[in-house]
């Protein structure tokens, strides 16, 4: 890539899997708040916010490129770019520079989505950001203190209810396994719970591997977290949905939209059984799809149940095989 006057573009080190054929547009550096147990995305990296300038002379560069001139989608980085006082202009900046680009996303925390006025969420959603992804991770509010996520179900709940009052799609996500196997169910039923009353247009599954260095493989080490078995896991998968299902069809006459799509997109979901990939995860729509999805999980928890030897990345990563799941780039 050309450099652009003495620097070269920006680009964000960490992207949805659905935005693998975005523009990346780096908005913020690192992570504001970066102090959940689990994850080690932006453990060495500075927060900083970067300026106007510096984003129009990186547009600049990918408008002159005819490789990325006319971008489909975008995506901007890093992990929380709501929090920079700039956003609304800066995006309507990114609108003007791809015009044609039908869809613009961004990482957010639900705290930030909490916190920020219904103004200026509106003004980026004018602007030009039409999709923001957050991390919920779990519903259970002592599973969200233990693993120091900043924020509490009801205030969860209410972020994303601005988000979708602002006009935004919302992509939440859950962390299967992050309750342990002293919470699973509870993880499970109050993570339903949270979700049937913010109501996302998505809701993406990734399984729990624990990272060497982190807060939470500290207390693995220690015995004060027990991960789940990769068996356990399908089942809290499936008490999730069918949970999820019967709360949506309950208050059927008051969601905001009908149904909830559901994505398995991670290799964190994969399981092995005897050497044999025996699951990648569910994916289909709630409430309607509850019954399909519920039997294939069903199908799978009785094939695992027979095998001699299961196998997913959290277990690899245990035994020192896996590669980071969350440390890694582009994931």
């Amino acid at each position: 890539m050309a450099p652009l006057g003495n620097r070269s573009p920006e680009m964000p080190p960490y992207r949805p899997p659905s935005e693998a054929g975005s523009l990346l547009i780096r908005v913020t550096r690192g992570c504001a708040w970066n102090r959940c147990a689990f994850c080690g995305m932006y453990k060495e990296t500075r927060f900083s916010i970067r300026t106007r300038a510096e984003i129009r002379e990186d547009l600049a560069h990918w408008r002159a490129d005819p490789a990325t001139a006319e971008p489909d989608s975008l995506f901007l980085g890093d992990s929380d770019c709501l929090v920079h006082p700039e956003l609304p202009a800066i995006v309507a900046d990114i609108q003007a520079a791809f015009p044609r680009a039908r869809r613009m996303t961004a990482y957010t925390r639900l705290h930030t989505l909490w916190r920020r006025p219904a103004g200026f969420l509106r003004a980026v959603r004018e602007a030009g950001l039409n999709r923001v992804h957050a991390g919920l991770e779990s519903g259970d509010p002592e599973v969200l203190a233990r693993t120091h996520k900043g924020v509490d179900p009801e205030r969860a709940i209410d972020g994303a209810r601005n988000a979708l009052a602002a006009g935004f799609e919302l992509s939440l996500y859950v962390l299967s396994g992050l309750g342990g196997q002293e919470r699973w169910e509870a993880h499970a039923r109050e993570s339903a719970r949270v979700l049937a009353a913010a109501l996302p247009h998505f809701l993406r599954l990734r399984s729990l591997v624990v990272l060497s260095g982190t807060p939470l493989a500290v207390e693995s080490e220690a015995g004060a977290f027990t991960p789940v078995s990769p068996l356990t896991r399908l089942h809290e998968t499936r008490l999730l949905i069918a949970e999820l299902a019967s709360a949506m069809e309950r208050n059927a006459a008051a969601l905001a939209h009908p149904e909830l799509e559901i994505f398995s997109d991670h290799f964190s979901n994969y399981l092995w059984g005897d050497g044999d990939l025996i699951y990648g995860g569910v994916n289909g729509y709630l409430p309607g799809d509850r019954d399909l999805l519920l039997g294939e999980l069903d199908e799978v928890i009785a094939l695992a149940a027979g095998k001699k030897r299961l196998v997913d990345p959290a277990s690899l990563a245990a035994s020192g095989r896996a590669p980071g799941m969350y440390g890694g780039p582009a994931l």
